[in-house]
């Protein structure tokens, strides 16, 4: 292998590169905007549910009820409304996703010490903004139950003259047994603290494959791969260097994407970022293995757009990066072992987010590292079938 012929092809790449002053902007602008938009978008953190309110009892204390409904940030109580029907026709016009039937006799139940209940109504079509939205109202039902039952307990010592009994205990704590909880990794529980780096994932598995396949179909189809041919330099020679720039460009975009969720997501890398980058480049055998199996098998850079749309697709889907794997059906689980994807997102999440190095990741690192350089060398051999 002749690295001088390396190192003139790939300095040809990179001037065509810089000839097409369009594609700039496609290489390292792109994968920022792409970063912001999904960054802020792609959230499970669901606030200001919209939400109505039919009161019958209409007293102090279910007026208190709404109000913790209210002034928490979860819920916006945008109707109160006066019968049923009109409950539910907000329901079905889609204007409310959470609507509360407090009946007759909520005050006057509590005060005896009845159960009183009250009959939430949801809009089921979107299942995990209905599940989020029931387990607030769950929440927001128990501490205001709690605070009844404190107070009741209080008062009903003092006046028997049990001042033992009477001792109030800390606010909001009417349980004996008090779990001290502490989150690791991600205390305040943001979304972008998790879904930033599984975007960091997809923008480099989009932006190398992409690049990779459509610059070699290119080739292919304004017919220069074939007068490359048959000059002295060898096919692999040749392919050596038209990926070398697709590497740097990789790195590079690595670079930017990190510096933007710092700046702009304020996340702090827990980890050691030169080992991120040592696993991008085990992650590229991969994209770029992809890509050349994706131009052997396509003959205009259309339909390369749509085969890498599709393996794209999937793999974003099935690799853990948004959907936990564990929901996925059995079979599907076991597919997922054939994603680099899958590897690649448990790394970057770790080193982000866990801090964790080697001694944490190596198997992760290891398989991903295989199957790279396993998709790479068939593809390598599929495509110098094509072009000897």
């Amino acid at each position: 292998m002749n690295f001088r012929r390396i190192f003139s092809i790939t300095i040809k790449e990179l001037l065509q590169l810089k000839r097409d002053k369009k594609m700039f902007p496609l290489l390292f602008t792109a994968p920022i905007i792409q970063l912001i938009i999904l960054g802020y978008a792609a959230t499970f953190d669901i606030k200001h549910i919209p939400a109505g309110v039919l009161d019958q009892d209409n007293s102090f204390m279910s007026r208190q009820y709404t109000n913790a409904f209210s002034y928490n940030g979860y819920f916006n109580v945008c109707y109160r409304v006066k019968n049923r029907n009109e409950l539910c026709r907000l329901l079905d016009a889609g204007e409310i996703k959470i609507g509360l039937d407090i009946p007759i006799d909520f005050e006057k139940n509590l005060r005896k010490g009845a159960r009183a209940q009250v009959h939430v109504l949801v809009d089921g079509s979107d299942s995990n903004g209905a599940t989020i939205g029931l387990s607030y109202v769950s929440i927001i039902s128990q501490k205001f139950s709690s605070k009844l039952v404190l107070e009741s307990i209080d008062t009903a010592s003092f006046m028997a003259g049990d001042f033992l009994g009477s001792w109030r205990r800390e606010i909001g704590k009417t349980m004996l047994v008090d779990d001290a909880i502490r989150i690791w990794y991600n205390p305040a529980l943001q979304s972008k603290d998790f879904f930033v780096p599984g975007v960091i994932c997809m923008i480099l598995l989009i932006v190398t494959t992409n690049l990779t396949a459509l610059s070699l179909v290119k080739e292919k189809e304004i017919g220069t791969l074939e007068q490359l041919l048959v000059t002295p330099i060898r096919p692999s020679e040749l392919l050596m260097g038209k990926l070398i720039p697709f590497i740097l460009i990789g790195f590079v975009d690595v670079a930017v994407i990190i510096v933007a969720a710092i700046l702009i997501f304020d996340i702090t890398i827990k980890g050691s970022i030169p080992l991120l980058f040592l696993f991008s480049g085990f992650f590229l055998f991969t994209t770029l293995g992809l890509g050349i199996f994706i131009s052997t098998v396509c003959r205009t850079q259309e339909q390369s757009m749509i085969v890498t749309f599709f393996f794209i697709l999937n793999m974003n889907m099935l690799c853990g990066v948004i959907f936990p794997i564990e929901n996925m059906p059995q079979v599907i689980q076991w597919l997922t072992y054939l994603l680099p994807l899958r590897y690649f997102a448990i790394i970057v999440r770790g080193i982000f987010l866990k801090g964790v190095g080697v001694e944490v990741l190596w198997d992760q690192a290891l398989f991903l590292l295989l199957l790279g350089i396993t998709i790479f060398s068939l593809s390598l051999a599929r495509m110098r079938k094509k072009i000897v």
